[in-house]
């Protein structure tokens, strides 16, 4: 009885560890059709809102700027999460 239950909690973890990068790389994806969607919103806009995702994503601090960069960023900053 104890053997199964081993062999379920290893099957999970194996599991587990397998869609980490699959789940990582949809969030990348998602953030660069969201931004890139915005098609009434400038340039500098859409830029920022990828890097403040990125830079959520990957647990740096914020430092969103100003303008239009700034405004996009802070969206992106918000749909972003560090893991």
């Amino acid at each position: 009885m104890n053997n199964p239950l081993r062999m379920l909690i290893i099957a999970i973890a194996i599991t587990s560890m397998a869609l980490t990068p699959v789940l990582l790389i949809q969030n990348a994806n998602a953030a660069t059709h969201y931004c890139s969607d915005q098609t009434k919103k400038s340039s500098a806009w859409i830029q920022g809102c990828k890097d403040g995702w990125y830079d959520h994503d990957h647990c740096y601090s914020y430092t969103g700027g100003s303008g239009e960069y700034g405004k996009g960023y802070s969206v992106g900053w918000d749909k972003g999460r560090c893991k």
